[in-house]
């Protein structure tokens, strides 16, 4: 019995988060408000969600959303931080700024991408 328990540990490990990973199942209506809020704050420079209404206006555009996830496997943690901190100094001039939110919006946002994650 234990062999099993061990591997589909391992298979959900290696899916993205998992349920543990960001404390509980993700509020409904956090992941309602973060789309909204990420269409109308990070659209202007990523492709957020193919129901966003306008394309990014940087051009070429920083990477989508979909392509972010597929890339790398955050946590509820690890995208907080990358959403409280610069990428953008005299290495990399054209980095992303901190997007300089409060705590509710980066919350909103976190649930948003975390359920990007199928």
């Amino acid at each position: 019995m234990r062999p099993i328990a061990i591997l589909v540990a391992f298979a959900l490990s290696s899916i993205g988060p998992t349920w543990a990973q960001v404390g509980g199942a993700l509020n409904s209506e956090d992941v309602q408000k973060g789309h909204s809020l990420a269409v109308r704050v990070c659209g202007v420079c990523h492709l957020v969600a193919p129901d966003q209404p306008t394309q990014p206006l940087l051009a070429p555009p920083a990477p989508a959303f979909a392509s972010i996830v597929r890339q790398r496997a955050f946590d509820e943690d690890s995208l907080t931080h990358f959403l409280t901190t610069t990428h953008r100094g005299l290495d990399n001039p054209k980095g992303m700024p901190n997007p300089e939110l409060v705590d509710y919006q980066i919350k909103e946002i976190v649930a948003y991408v975390l359920s990007l994650y199928k």
